[in-house]
């Protein structure tokens, strides 16, 4: 059977290329000799199989207690004899802090053991000398068949418009350190094996099982946040329905004005969850994106005391309502600006095509080692697809660092940068941020 290729993002490899070309035609500060002869390639040298080399671990005992209990070897072999696989490996240590041990695989069925097994493996060889800085996406053999993402590999029948969800891994290195998502597991430990490799983590990495809107609720510190949007979203519904009442001559219900207007606002669950109607089973249900996430606190500071607040700031500057001459939604809040900023990279405001409108959306799941003015300050948000090239969409954002401090802002903004105190928050959308202050765009008042 065709051997099976590891699944990397293209968009993410060819980003860490492309910087690396730029920073190596930078100019000289010091004598560098000129390179002699042809790079030469990986070449793998191992002479025991994964199996093998996880026995001979004697910090990795409770990882072999369960890759031996689990089917993995049979779903490898059932891929051909020349299938190679690459293990992330959390040791023993690693998982006792998650409070699993010997006695936990023992209890687990063979079944919970293969999906436990299958989250830290992908298909393909990827050693060590393919990480660099940034984040390259390899995405595990673990599925959640409950959730549909826009498609990338397309690998299933023609025509079909998602692919199926599959837990993902952000492998980079820092430091001679392991960053997976965005946060370190360890010293960089690879050992390679015939049919593919192994990295070793000190540290374990949590399989996400909360959608953002749902993480963002748990954590508690995002409650203006949420409750913003979620009431300015009720509030302008109500708008519409009571403005169109008078001119329908009955009151229609929501679901009845979306079926007119289904994409006349952009909802606060959009992005945050997944669509579980029925009715779009044949369409992707979770989009894959980064949050930026101002606390209660960031809203505090920026004079807003309460939700309250934020919607009297919305009825006071908004121009929400039912446009009788042209028979159609106008008008919007003033977070509208503000959040679409935070949740969708100001898309929003994107340039559009005349013809075709926004280009096609980019890749936005960026951890924190990928938040760097040279990778993303001139990235495009959105390019490709109907839309020409001359109409793509350039980051909104300039990234910055403070000594050891990540920040952030909008590009021209009158604001100083805000501070990212706290990142890589993962969820299956991907990962949030955490901001100490709201993202004001130029010419924007909060007062």
């Amino acid at each position: 059977m065709k051997n099976k290729s590891i699944r990397v993002t293209r968009y993410l490899l060819l980003i860490w290329a492309t910087s690396l070309l730029v920073m190596s035609s930078c100019s000289k500060t010091e004598f560098m000799p000129d390179l002699v002869g042809e790079q030469v390639p990986y070449q793998n040298e191992a002479t025991q199989d994964l199996s093998q080399l996880l026995a001979k671990r004697s910090d990795a005992k409770v990882f072999l207690a369960a890759w031996q209990k689990s089917s993995i070897l049979a779903l490898i072999k059932a891929e051909g004899i020349h299938t190679k696989v690459t293990i992330l490996v959390p040791t023993d240590n690693a998982l006792k802090q998650a409070g699993i041990t010997a006695e936990t695989i023992q209890k687990m069925t063979k079944e919970e053991l293969t999906d436990f097994i299958q989250f830290y493996c992908f298909w393909g060889e990827f050693d060590q000398t393919k990480l660099g800085q940034y984040s390259l996406m390899v995405r595990s053999m673990l599925k959640n068949s409950k959730y549909r993402v826009p498609f990338y590999d397309n690998e299933e029948p023609v025509g079909r418009r998602y692919d199926l969800y599959y837990y993902r891994h952000y492998l980079a290195v820092k430091e001679g350190n392991l960053l997976i998502n965005g946060k370190s597991v360890g010293k960089l430990s690879y050992e390679p094996a015939t049919n593919g490799g192994i990295y070793f983590m000190e540290k374990f990495v949590q399989k996400p099982t909360m959608t953002t809107l749902e993480a963002l609720t748990a954590d508690g510190r995002f409650t203006f946040f949420i409750e913003a949007q979620r009431l300015a979203d009720d509030a302008f519904f109500e708008k519409m329905l009571n403005d169109i009442e008078p001119l329908w001559g009955y009151r229609m219900t929501k679901e009845e004005f979306l079926s007119y207007y289904p994409d006349i606002r952009y909802s606060y669950k959009k992005d945050w969850e997944a669509d579980m109607e029925p009715s779009h089973e044949e369409m992707a249900n979770m989009n894959l994106t980064t949050l930026f996430a101002p606390t209660d606190d960031a809203f505090k500071r920026a004079g807003f005391n309460s939700v309250a607040e934020i919607l009297a700031f919305n009825a006071k500057r908004g121009d929400v309502r039912f446009d009788d001459l042209y028979f159609e939604p106008r008008g919007a809040y003033p977070t509208d600006t503000l959040f679409n900023y935070h949740r969708n990279w100001g898309r929003l405001f994107g340039t559009k095509d005349p013809a075709y409108g926004l280009a096609g959306a980019n890749n936005t799941v960026f951890y924190s080692n990928d938040l760097d003015p040279v990778l993303l300050n001139d990235y495009y948000i959105n390019i490709g697809g109907s839309g020409q090239v001359q109409y793509a969409y350039k980051m909104p954002f300039a990234f910055s660092r403070n000594s050891n401090q990540m920040q952030m802002k909008i590009k021209n903004a009158e604001q100083l940068p805000v501070n990212i105190v706290e990142s890589d928050i993962n969820t299956l959308n991907g990962p949030i941020h955490v901001l100490d202050n709201l993202l004001v765009p130029k010419g924007f008042k909060l007062k």
